[in-house]
């Protein structure tokens, strides 16, 4: 799997907001999601960082037509 946003990992939470925003995302959580792109058609690109013990462990980007299902990451 190529890794797009390979300067993300190991980065703090504290880190990461200063670097590209909290957009919405709830602090303690394990998981935050960006909204990276949307295009005419409605397709939506994000951004999905993965947290341990309050870094950066997995970055991950998923294009979809509708939003992200949490219960599926």
């Amino acid at each position: 799997m190529k890794r797009l946003y390979p300067d993300l990992i190991g980065l703090t939470k504290k880190d990461l907001i200063e670097k590209i925003g909290d957009e919405f995302n709830f602090y303690p959580d394990t998981i935050w999601i960006y909204l990276l792109n949307k295009n005419f058609f409605g397709r939506k690109t994000y951004l999905i960082i993965s947290f341990d013990d309050e870094i950066v462990k997995h970055v991950t980007v998923k294009k979809t037509y509708g939003t992200v299902n949490r219960a599926r990451l």
